[in-house]
């Protein structure tokens, strides 16, 4: 089978690692073509090709960007094409981490300032949706948003969810890596770190996390990993100081080694307005932390609440979330029986479980298509 995929960046760092591991397996029995801006190290078997964007702002290089692919593309015949719909027109397999019209409306619910990417990209995934022959999806969670707001059958989307590199993410690592990090960022041995990761700030909760710290007993610091403009800097940190934990959080910025700091760290807690599926919760799980997050997150799917996890019905509950936090903090039994269940459950997702479900979607469309 020869394979397309049309993907901006295809990175180890954000959600593009559903691609960039699950490539690896596709690579091993099919002819696969990555189309990109960047990309890190890829297996030697797949072909590469650079697509350009005309820099600007953020208009200007999606604009481009969605143009020059379905140009390039033009040229090569694949049994499949998969993208994600905003990113090229008329994909066979639109492959869906983020529903740009759910968003849209969650925005408009909580009456939050709407931006032209809001009123255009859901137009964009709509029609490229409705033109695909099959929707592959992170969670059940993402599913229903399709079939609710672009009035898609059930039938035409298939659940496959995330992996997680086992190896990588892995409990071993706190021997291993916590002493380093702590030490890098000076956090006595004795204190208790939580772990935020992910970015936007605001769509991932990080204002709640920050509030809820400050409910907790002092002898804590949160780290916030992800990546930020200056303004976003300025106005969580600003928030950090209202309310009194400036000095006891961390931004560590966008980094690659997210798997040491997981294992300096004893909690991670996600209160997500709005996520797909959340791969940094099943990486956090996998890396032996109990996960605090909530149920608005796909990943949410896979967790039993208070055996592998906690889950919050409202994300924006500080009380909620300051709550379990405590629970957490000075329970270390339950903690530890959370963390090893967390384990257990990550086990049951790796990249070739999800590589082989994805391949299953491709050879049902490669046979429409023959």
């Amino acid at each position: 089978m020869k394979i397309g995929i049309v993907i901006r960046t295809c990175k180890s760092v954000g959600s593009s690692r559903y691609i960039l591991e699950t490539s690896k397996y596709f690579a091993k029995q099919h002819e696969v073509h990555i189309f990109a801006n960047q990309w890190d190290q890829l297996d030697e078997k797949i072909h590469t090709h650079k697509i350009h964007i005309i820099p600007g702002n953020f208009y200007l290089r999606e604009a481009s960007f969605y143009f020059f692919a379905t140009l390039l593309l033009k040229r090569y015949k694949f049994d499949v094409a998969l993208a994600q719909p905003t990113r090229y027109n008329s994909p066979d397999i639109a492959e869906m981490q983020f529903v740009n019209k759910a968003w849209t409306e969650y925005k408009k619910s909580e009456r939050m300032p709407l931006t032209l990417q809001d009123k255009i990209m859901p137009r964009i995934e709509s029609s490229n949706i409705k033109k695909a022959k099959a929707v592959i999806v992170l969670s059940e969670l993402v599913k229903n948003e399709v079939v609710k707001y672009h009035n898609i059958e059930p039938e035409k989307i298939h659940v496959v969810y995330s992996g997680v590199d086992l190896q990588t993410f892995t409990p071993e690592n706190k021997q291993i890596h916590s002493d380093e990090i702590r030490s890098k960022h000076n956090i006595p041995a004795d204190q208790t770190v939580l772990i935020f990761a992910g970015n936007p700030f605001e769509r991932k909760g990080l204002e709640y996390v920050l509030r809820a710290a400050s409910e907790i007993q002092k002898n804590t610091t949160l780290l916030v990993l992800g990546k930020y403009s200056q303004a976003e800097y300025n106005q969580f940190t600003k928030i950090a100081e209202e309310v009194g934990v400036k000095e006891r959080t961390i931004f560590v910025g966008l980094t690659k080694e997210i798997s040491k700091y997981f294992a300096a760290s004893d909690i991670f807690v996600l209160p997500t307005l709005y996520e797909p599926f959340g791969l940094v919760i099943l990486e956090a799980m996998a890396s032996g932390l109990p996960v605090i997050t909530s149920k608005l997150a796909g990943a949410a799917e896979l967790i039993t609440d208070g055996k592998d996890g906690l889950l919050l019905n409202d994300p924006k509950n500080v009380d909620d979330i300051s709550e379990k936090l405590n629970y957490l903090i000075n329970d270390k039994v339950s903690r530890a029986n959370i963390a090893k269940s967390a384990r257990e459950t990550a086990e049951q997702y790796t990249w070739e479980r999800t590589a082989k479900g994805m391949l299953e979607v491709f050879e049902k469309v490669g046979e429409k298509k023959s």
